[in-house]
């Protein structure tokens, strides 16, 4: 496969400018000057909503956001597809998986089936963000493992694939919102009858929280390895509807690049055949590790400095803080059995266009590819020339 140049179209960001379809055509054209050879197109946002109608969740149009009323009775899905159609470039459409509801508009899926919704350690931490989110994200998660949740998200999958001519499915969200989520009944009897012993206190064993910040128990590195595994068990039956359907669909993901500190997450993104050594790792976490399920993995390396010289010299805690460092800790962890596609919040380079163009020119020498979040940045800050000549 030629080097991937990957654009992602989020609905929340573009769909108002994209209801002209000329827009539409506008973007698709650009892209293709700029030789991207994949469109990620959003079909299920952060809060659950699809971009097209769907028989099983709410459209777009149902938000409270005035702004996206003017979607009724449109398919976003549908039409990007049909302006990149003879384009050459490959539509990939991307699935929030366990978001399914805004917080602060209490709106979404999770507010119809509130059994769904993740219980927190302690409601006082019902609102703490992640690394892999802003500090004002509105999002509300579901439990990956509540059985209703899991066939949910895969009929939604089965959905796009059977309607769309769509060239794969990447999935984003696919985790825990964070590492104080999900200690519910289920949860506990679920991890119980993963080690084979009842947590005498509950959930004190597996980490207490002072002062807001976390403190490992005993139970915790098995704990990490439960969670990681529930992902990693969602991930396979997700790669089974996808495959099923058509053995040549793309199957991919995006997960943030700060592999030390993705316990938050409760995800192991790395291969089965890396073995990793932290305070919060297990003896057997590395058969949580779910990278060979994927045809290709995006990895965030959202950070403004790019290269690790420059992240040592801005005072950042590890080398990983930087563009390079978080590339070369993703291979690692990968383990070379997959491409890994480095990816770039534009955002991070605001007013600095030469900055932005060594991060991309960094990420193809690096890694097998780029990817690009979002293409509102480009329009924004008028780089689609800039694009174009890299």
């Amino acid at each position: 496969m030629e080097q991937p140049n990957i654009l992602w179209v989020d609905f929340l960001a573009n769909g108002t400018r994209l209801l002209d379809p000329e827009k539409m055509k506008e973007l698709v054209q650009h892209a293709v000057k700029s030789k991207i050879t994949h469109l990620v197109i959003d079909a299920k946002i952060p809060y659950g909503f699809t971009t097209y109608s769907s028989k099983f969740a709410y459209h777009v149009s149902e938000m409270k956001d005035e702004q996206y009323h003017a979607w009724k009775g449109r398919d976003f899905l549908q039409e990007m597809i049909q302006h990149a159609k003879g384009s050459g470039m490959k539509l990939i459409a991307n699935v929030d998986v366990f978001a399914e509801g805004n917080g602060v508009e209490k709106e979404g899926m999770v507010y119809d089936k509130p059994e769904w919704q993740v219980v927190h350690y302690d409601t006082a931490l019902s609102n703490m963000p992640t690394a892999a989110e802003n500090q004002n994200d509105l999002t509300v998660f579901v439990n990956p493992i509540h059985p209703e949740v899991e066939a949910y998200e895969l009929s939604i999958i089965q959905e796009i694939i059977d309607r769309y001519q769509v060239d794969g499915v990447v999935l984003d969200r696919c985790r825990y919102p964070n590492i104080y989520g999900d200690f519910s009944k289920l949860s506990r009897e679920k991890f119980e009858a993963f080690t084979g012993e009842e947590v005498k206190n509950w959930p004190e064993d597996i980490m207490i929280v002072e002062e807001k910040k976390p403190l490992f128990g005993p139970l915790f590195p098995k704990w990490a390895e439960f969670r990681a595994k529930n992902i990693k068990n969602f991930v396979q039956k997700a790669k089974n509807v996808v495959k099923t359907k058509n053995s040549d669909l793309i199957f991919t993901i995006y997960v943030g690049s700060w592999y030390p500190l993705y316990y938050n997450e409760g995800v192991n993104w790395g291969s089965e055949t890396y073995t990793p050594a932290f305070d919060w790792t297990s003896d057997t976490y590395y058969t949580s590790g779910y990278a060979e399920e994927f045809d290709f993995i995006m990895i965030g390396c959202y950070y403004p400095e790019v290269t690790i010289e420059e992240a040592l010299n801005n005072g950042r805690p590890a080398d990983w803080y930087s563009v390079e460092g978080a590339i070369e800790m993703s291979k690692e962890a990968v383990n070379g059995q997959i491409p890994v596609i480095a990816s770039l919040y534009l955002k991070d380079y605001t007013g600095n266009a030469e900055q932005f163009k060594k991060a991309v020119q960094l990420c193809k020498e690096r890694s097998s590819g780029v990817m690009l979040f979002d293409t509102v940045y480009l329009e924004d800050y008028k780089w689609w020339n800039e694009l174009e000549d890299l």
